[in-house]
């Protein structure tokens, strides 16, 4: 009787050994879950920075970003700072953030500034594809900048409130004798008006809602500025879930420098199209005139819990509000891959871009490379 008894105990281990098993792997497998989450739940990030992009080259730094909640608000703050040394002898170090207050007053309070010694290149004005422009003239900017807007929330999602911002540059090197870029020292003092509509579902990486901003800064000479420009920008966002946590989002920005004499503006305040946010795959500063219109859209695909794959396009060109001019318009569009790195949505981008300005396929003057920790839109 115990002979058998000890066969129905070892047929019975063998027949549950494999739930056993099982149960085992999904310990371990929730195990991993578990330290991912606790990693993904930092409320501190501090993280090497490699970038990439056609007006940086190859770049090095680090970064850091902080997430936390004030009391009583319903959206997390973020803090950052980075710093960043290109092969193209370029770096900057700049800091910034959100801070959302709760209360029977909701507000919140944003600001960036930082400093920037770069290398850059001169394209010229205007949005003609030359050959001229396809290669550009060399000049060096160095840059300190600060902006801070506070915004109160009103009802229906809208918040409206005053901004600051302030810039002071000085350029050098053989593109100052260009008449674009006559002032080789200017500052600009600007004090304008913000106002936002905001019902995304989460602030960094949104899946549904809607997102508009509209604000318009006035610089004087009263105000200690070089040149009189008012500056005018609105931003159109919005984020459409589809089936299969899809993603469609699209976006309409536009930029105008206004001035009584638009020539007198510093070159560096006028809108520009291009770099790693509007219509990727175009160049920095390649198109540069006072005022600006883009439009682009991409599709967000889940591959696997935080990686996703972005396919994307855009469209958009510069214009001369005293001497309009149409030309063809400006194409990126390409693909990217997209990392999660925390709860708060945060992603590492990678993004490879193509545009219509080089026609060959076989130049990588056709292709830009993005690499960055923050979404074009």
């Amino acid at each position: 009787m115990r002979r058998y008894q000890f066969i129905l105990c070892a047929v019975g281990l063998l027949c549950t050994l494999p739930f056993g098993l099982v149960r085992s792997e999904e310990a371990e497998k929730e195990a991993k879950a578990s330290r991912l989450d606790q990693i993904m739940d930092w409320p501190v990030i501090g993280v090497p920075v490699i970038t990439h992009s056609p007006e940086t080259n190859w770049g090095f730094g680090a970064a850091v970003q902080g997430y936390f909640k004030m009391p009583n608000a319903e959206r997390t703050s973020i803090v950052y700072g980075d710093g960043c040394y290109t092969l193209n002898k370029q770096y900057y170090i700049s800091a910034g953030g959100t801070f959302y207050f709760g209360g029977q007053t909701p507000w919140f309070l944003s600001f960036r500034g930082g400093y920037r010694d770069y290398p850059d290149i001169y394209f010229g004005l205007g949005n003609t594809i030359t050959e001229s422009r396809k290669h550009g003239t060399s000049f060096n900017s160095q840059r300190g900048s600060a902006h801070i807007e506070a915004q109160i929330y009103l009802p229906a999602h809208w918040s409206i409130g005053p901004q600051f911002s302030f810039i002071h540059e000085k350029i050098s090197g053989e593109a100052i004798k260009a008449s674009d870029l006559q002032h080789e020292v200017s500052t600009m003092w600007g004090l304008g008006v913000v106002a936002q509509y905001d019902s995304r579902d989460v602030l960094y990486y949104p899946s549904d809602g809607l997102f508009f901003k509209a604000s318009v800064t006035h610089y004087d000479k009263a105000l200690g500025s070089t040149a009189r420009m008012t500056y005018l920008k609105a931003d159109l966002r919005h984020f459409v879930p589809l089936p299969y946590t899809i993603v469609f989002a699209w976006q309409f920005t536009t930029e105008w420098a206004l001035s009584d004499e638009v020539s007198a503006i510093p070159y560096r305040c006028l809108p520009t199209l291009g770099g790693q946010d509007i219509v990727r795959g175009v160049r920095r500063n390649m198109f540069t005139d006072n005022a600006m219109m883009a439009l682009q859209a991409e599709f967000r695909f889940p591959i696997w819990r935080f990686i996703r794959i972005h396919a994307f396009a855009g469209i958009g060109d510069v214009y001369n509000t005293e001497h309009w001019n149409w030309a063809t318009p400006k194409i990126g569009y390409g693909l990217g891959l997209r990392v999660g790195i925390n709860k708060a949505k945060i992603n590492i981008r990678f993004d490879i871009a193509r545009n219509n300005i080089y026609k060959e396929w076989n130049t990588l003057n056709s292709y830009s490379f993005y690499l960055t920790a923050t979404e074009a839109f």
